[in-house]
């Protein structure tokens, strides 16, 4: 009888306490980073600025340098020896045909006095020739000669004259021309030289 009154009196003192609560064992925190589902985006990298081209403006350009000589223009064609052309005209005071080659400063000089057409360009005779090709008086305008092309040789120049005559349908004025045609080429050793004489006819509509 007394066992069983100190067995209600043991359940007695535990309901008075409260139902002791069961408490599931944790595991031991580990010191390891908790492993993600994903993996995490990898950082994009700074993003480099692509290199743009370096804009030109055309004031920056460097002019050409401009040929010496007052009028003077290149002139000529593939072949044959380069050379300047001092300038055309049709009215001059050469009246008569001519081809000429100058090869110093006082021919030069007297036959610019003769041309009449304003001042007289320089030119370097220890290292260039002037060559002329005159045409003489035409009875109208739309006549024209030209210088086209020189070629050197063994030391002679072959000089390549082309004279054109309006056609007979093409308009011209009335008043009376002389067409004249003036260049400088190098020397080259040149000890003789010749012209080549070729005509045209211009045809217009």
């Amino acid at each position: 009888m007394r066992q069983r009154y100190e067995y209600l009196a043991c359940l007695t003192l535990l309901a008075a306490c409260g139902g002791g609560t069961m408490r599931v064992a944790q595991e031991e925190e580990n010191d390891s980073e908790p492993v993600a589902l994903a993996p995490a985006p990898e950082a994009a990298p700074d993003s480099v600025p692509t290199p743009q081209p370096e804009y030109t403006s055309p004031d920056s350009v460097p002019p050409q340098p401009a040929l010496e000589g007052q009028g003077y223009a290149p002139y000529g064609g593939s072949a044959g020896l380069e050379f300047r052309r001092v300038g055309q005209w049709t009215r001059t005071g050469i009246s008569e045909a001519r081809r000429l080659v100058i090869r110093d400063a006082n021919g030069w000089a007297e036959f610019w006095s003769e041309l009449g057409v304003g001042d007289r360009p320089e030119v370097d005779f220890s290292r260039d020739l002037v060559v002329v090709a005159a045409a003489g008086q035409r009875p109208s305008g739309g006549h024209e000669i030209v210088i086209d092309r020189v070629t050197q040789n063994n030391g002679e120049l072959s000089i390549s004259v082309v004279e054109t005559t309006p056609g007979p349908n093409c308009m011209t004025t009335s008043s009376l021309t002389q067409p004249v045609d003036v260049i400088v080429v190098p020397k080259v050793n040149a000890r003789n030289w010749s012209f080549l004489e070729r005509k045209e006819v211009r045809g217009c509509r």
